[in-house]
């Protein structure tokens, strides 16, 4: 019999962040989806006999499953999801599941877990006296409930308007304080008429606090790389097995194995896709490109890099990332080649994970926000980088641009970006609900790229005619665009402040290097014919890559997979909702879904952590910051641990052999003064005696546990919403590549010296500066709500 799947209602209260704390759980919504899509079904009234499913669980909210004793049939199974507990049964999770399609929200929800013990719940009372446990931690609740829609879309009042609520200020589940609603808060507060621009400084985030520094200096050494070289955190196409005389090359229509001494040409290799997860140690140049070079002084697991196979999206099974291989880099092309590694080849003899890699390739996080500057009601955050796809685009890097419907060259890659801001946009401020948490219309937001920009194609210089062609040893280009064609200005090159600026949907990959472009695609002499056993299996007839001879042909390799990578993506990811065509994401975790590593559970925060424990780091912050109160709050908690680790120590004394009493003793001092063999917290950079008294003590005067790893770049804490805006010229107020290292890796040390913002008056976004133009550039114009 055929399941008919319920679409349910937007609207939901559920938090990612709240699930098992063990990985003895299973994920499985299946189960839930049915069993409440059965019951919603009967109170919607339809025909009985019919098997019923939802489409999904409402957002934030998940099913796992865990057997109860080996060997035992009997299954435990939970809904996670909800912000103060966790459902038990269909009969727990329905009512709450009932009100949010109801309502939109849980303000009012009558379940178990919202509204108490329900047992003890008067039948008679009213559903609007009944308070949510946390529908909006950010404003007074009150004994009305706003309007909403029913499953059948019509709308119904609870009569009288809700009373004028009062704002509280708006902090995360843990306590640390929303910067992001702090900043837009002050430019409504400044008004129409003046411009707010300060750097963003988390200073009571311990996140924060122990990761920026890190994310800058590990940024900065990836700009001294060159293109090539995958980063952490990009998907890649490897070849697991290369015998250690073997290579690839290119045979003019895909890639296939070469042994160098005998010059044989093999078969075509086993492509896989994955993600990267380790850089090399050594330092990477153009001889990795083709073979291992004699000098490396460390075998593979640190002079290559770690690739973890991808798994499947929204999938429990994530085993293929435990099949991690070391690589050297000739084993290793970028993933918008995939077209050209697995060329004749149809998707039946794919490698699993090549669909799990192309499936996100519509996926898109920033990462490392450092400047927020605005007029109201609009306001831009700038970032350090972003992840588009497969690959990791920051500032300093000389990215290729999809060109644009209508352009001469349109199946071309005539024009390069040398990025110079990366930008998210958060536009009609005037028309949101101040409350992030509510369902109310949000604020829009769209991410732009901006830079120096480059083309090859002389009708789109600044000239028209290309005139001006630019010197092949000058230093105006980027060395990543040297030696593979002619390069004109797009903008005029006295204007030295003139950029472009474009959808991010625009940019294609990085321009990899010469270097790098000809190793990959330069047919060896001599090569030996392909074996005539080699036959894959379900064959296509092999089609050379069609270039046009009137630019360079290498600039555009990769636009055909990335085209059709997106295409893929849209057809075959489920989190990307209707009528949109990209899925944002928090982090690079959650964009590629995975769950573990380089060994490790990863997850967007430490869910075993608790409120208690980010307080007293928030205090001990406070005390390192010279804050007014803050030493002497700091000081009289640390007091009452002493005592009560003092008061542990004598009744283990009394109780207990002198030996036992004097470890325990001993115990108690490492635990209160944090010297237990010199651990100084989650970070990786040296800290304090007073930072290690704090990262070594906890709410129980043990050491910190069950701290989940630092993803190093994976895990950027940022939440854009989806929709790039339209391209354009401008002049003015760029933050430089120079300017934006100096501003994000000594944030903290402007912060204590006082130096930390400023406020213009009169001026707008761009004071000093005057917009041109803007490119029409319907095609990629994708505007959602955040």
């Amino acid at each position: 019999m055929a399941v008919q799947i319920l679409n349910i209602n937007p609207g939901s209260d559920g938090n990612d962040n709240r699930r098992p704390a063990t990985d003895d759980y299973r994920r499985n919504d299946s189960h839930w989806q049915a069993r409440i899509g059965e019951m919603w079904a009967a109170d919607l009234g339809y025909p009985k006999g019919a098997k019923y499913s939802l489409n999904s669980l409402p957002h934030g909210f998940a099913g796992y499953e865990k057997s109860r004793a080996s060997g035992s049939t009997h299954v435990d199974r939970y809904v996670y999801g909800h912000p103060t507990a966790v459902f038990r049964s269909a009969m727990e999770f329905y009512p709450h599941f009932k009100h949010l399609m109801d309502n939109g929200n849980a303000l009012g929800c009558p379940c178990k877990i919202c509204s108490g013990n329900s047992r003890k719940r008067n039948a008679a009372r009213s559903v609007g006296t009944a308070k949510s446990a946390k529908s909006s931690p950010y404003f007074t609740s009150t004994n009305s409930v706003p309007n909403g829609h029913d499953p059948l879309g019509s709308v119904h009042s609870h009569g009288r308007s809700p009373p004028q609520q009062m704002r509280k200020k708006q902090v995360d589940e843990e306590g640390t304080t929303d910067v992001l609603r702090t900043l837009i808060d002050r430019l409504k507060a400044a008004g129409a008429d003046q411009a707010v621009d300060e750097l963003i400084i988390e200073t009571m985030s311990p996140d924060w606090r122990v990761n920026h520094t890190g994310l800058y200096k590990e940024l900065k050494s990836w700009r001294k790389l060159p293109a090539y070289v995958p980063r952490k955190g990009e998907l890649v196409l490897f070849v697991r097995h290369l015998e250690e005389n073997e290579t690839l090359v290119w045979d003019s229509q895909t890639f296939r194995t070469l042994d160098r001494s005998s010059k044989n040409a093999g078969s075509r290799p086993l492509w896989e896709a994955g993600v990267v997860t380790q850089m090399p140690v050594e330092a990477v140049t153009d001889e990795d490109l083709s073979s291992v070079p004699s000098t490396k002084q460390h075998n593979v697991t640190l002079s290559g890099f770690r690739v973890e196979p991808i798994p499947a999206v929204q999938n429990s099974n994530k085993s293929f990332t435990r099949q991690h291989k070391y690589l050297p880099l000739h084993a290793i092309r970028p993933l918008c080649l995939w077209k050209e590694c697995l060329q004749g080849l149809g998707e039946t003899d794919w490698h699993a994970t090549i669909r799990h890699a192309l499936t996100v390739c519509n996926t898109m996080c920033t990462l490392g926000r450092y400047h927020f500057k605005g007029q109201w009601p609009d306001a831009t955050i700038f970032c350090q980088g972003a992840y588009i796809g497969p690959e990791f685009v920051q500032l300093g890097d000389a990215v290729r641009l999809h060109p644009r419907l209508g352009d001469k060259h349109e199946t071309e890659v005539t024009d390069v970006m040398v990025v110079t801001a990366v930008k998210m946009r958060l536009v009609n401020l005037d028309e949101a609900n101040d409350d992030d948490w509510d369902n109310a219309p949000a604020y829009n937001t769209c991410t732009h790229i901006s830079g120096r920009t480059f083309t090859q194609d002389p009708a789109r210089s600044f000239d028209g005619i290309g005139k001006v062609p630019i010197p092949e040893d000058s230093e105006t280009l980027h060395p990543s665009m040297k030696g593979i064609g002619t390069w004109y200005h797009v903008c005029d090159p006295k204007n030295e402040r003139a950029r472009i600026e474009v959808p991010y949907t625009r940019v294609i990959g990085r321009c990899y290097e010469r270097a790098a472009l000809t190793s990959w695609f330069t047919i060896p002499e001599g090569i030996a014919p392909q074996p005539a056993s080699f036959q894959p299996v379900n064959p296509k007839p092999l089609t050379p890559i069609i270039t046009s001879p009137t630019t360079n042909p290498s600039l555009s390799r990769g636009l055909p997979g990335i085209l059709d990578g997106r295409t893929y993506a849209l057809a075959h990811d489920p989190r990307i909702a209707p009528g949109k065509s990209w899925y944002w994401a928090d982090s690079r975790v959650e964009a590629l879904d995975v769950h573990e590593v380089n060994g490790r559970w990863v997850s967007f925060c430490d869910e075993k952590r608790n409120a208690q424990k980010l307080n007293y780091w928030r205090r001990a912050l406070r005390a390192l910051d010279g804050k007014k109160g803050g030493l002497e709050e700091f000081h009289a908690a640390r007091r009452v641990k002493e005592m009560e680790a003092k008061r542990r120590g004598e009744e283990l004394k009394g109780a207990g052999s002198g030996l036992v009493a004097g470890g325990a003793q001993a115990q108690a001092q490492v635990q209160v003064h944090g010297q237990g063999g010199g651990k100084s917290g989650p970070g990786t950079e040296p800290v304090t005696e007073t930072e290690a008294e704090v990262w070594a003590t906890g709410e129980d005067g043990e050491g910190q546990e069950g701290y989940v790893m630092d993803v190093d770049q994976l895990s950027p804490p940022i939440m854009p919403g989806p929709g790039p805006g339209p391209p354009q010229v401008i002049m003015g107020d760029e933050d430089s590549d120079v300017e934006v290292h100096e501003q994000s890796g000594g944030a903290l040390a402007a912060f204590k010296a006082g130096a930390v913002s400023r406020t213009s008056s009169g001026t707008g976004i761009r004071a000093g500066g005057n917009v041109i133009e803007l490119d029409d550039d319907d095609e990629d114009e994708d505007e959602d709500d955040d």
